[in-house]
């Protein structure tokens, strides 16, 4: 008997191009897949924000894969979360705050933390909020991932601290100016790995940054957006201008 397929879309830059809006054709690309075969989204953002895109592309995904893997959904049911422990969570914000880093904190709700964005319509209906001591207010929390907004030309030479200091983190570059960090263990190829132990899958995936990486090297077929870096490319199968050639490849 065939293995049942599944095909797992990172969002930003992706799924969602431009970070906004899904186009047109990426939307009945999907619902098409959908017909074939189950869906899975896999971002470095919350539950809620896949959700909201969801709800955008008429589609309703039948695994969800949050924060890079520290929260996972199958039909709606959460079946694993793990947030930065308390004790790693105090030790990176005091580095945070002495380095006077730009930084946003994830507890599935809100974006809590010194970033802003002008650009309010890739927030995803996500409150950016800076409540006062801040500090000590996330220490109250769960937190599941932290974003931290290098500036430009920083980001390597960050990153490459921020490991050294951390190493029992998972911390990767997802952007030109972020970095995130999440537990120890939390990567989107870990999760996938754990459904294929859980169910008999071949898996097909979509994506265009450093934290997809993971996802590529345990998918059976893989697929990079053209404009990725190249180290990001070349760990995938194939190179796409856009989410809806995937249909040209596993479509029907």
């Amino acid at each position: 008997m065939a293995k049942e397929r599944i095909l797992i879309t990172d969002l930003d830059g992706t799924f969602v191009k431009d970070s906004i809006k899904v186009i047109d054709e990426d939307k009945e690309s999907i619902q098409a897949l959908k017909k074939t075969m189950k869906i899975g989204i896999a971002t470095g953002r919350s539950i809620k924000e896949i959700n909201f895109i969801e709800n955008q592309a008429k589609i309703k995904a039948d695994v969800l894969i949050g924060f890079n893997g520290a929260v996972v959904e199958i039909d709606g049911k959460r079946i694993f979360e793990e947030a930065i422990q308390k004790e790693s969570l105090e030790k990176v914000l005091a580095y945070i705050e002495e380095q006077e880093i730009i930084f946003d904190a994830l507890d599935g709700e809100k974006r809590i933390g010194t970033h802003r964005s002008d650009e309010k319509s890739k927030l995803w209906n996500m409150e950016l909020v800076e409540p006062e001591n801040v500090f000590d207010s996330l220490l109250t929390k769960k937190i599941y991932k932290i974003n931290v907004r290098p500036e430009k030309g920083e980001s390597d030479k960050i990153l490459s601290q921020l490991q050294r200091t951390f190493p029992e983190l998972a911390i990767c570059k997802s952007g030109e100016q972020r970095i995130e960090i999440t537990p120890p263990g939390i990567t989107k190829g870990n999760a996938i790995e754990a459904l294929k132990e859980k169910f008999d899958l071949t898996v097909i995936s979509v994506g265009d940054s450093e934290n997809d990486i993971s996802m590529f090297d345990v998918s059976d077929h893989s697929f990079c957006m053209s404009h990725a870096a190249d180290s990001v490319k070349k760990r995938a199968k194939k190179i796409i201008n856009d989410f809806h050639e995937v249909n040209q490849w596993v479509g029907g």
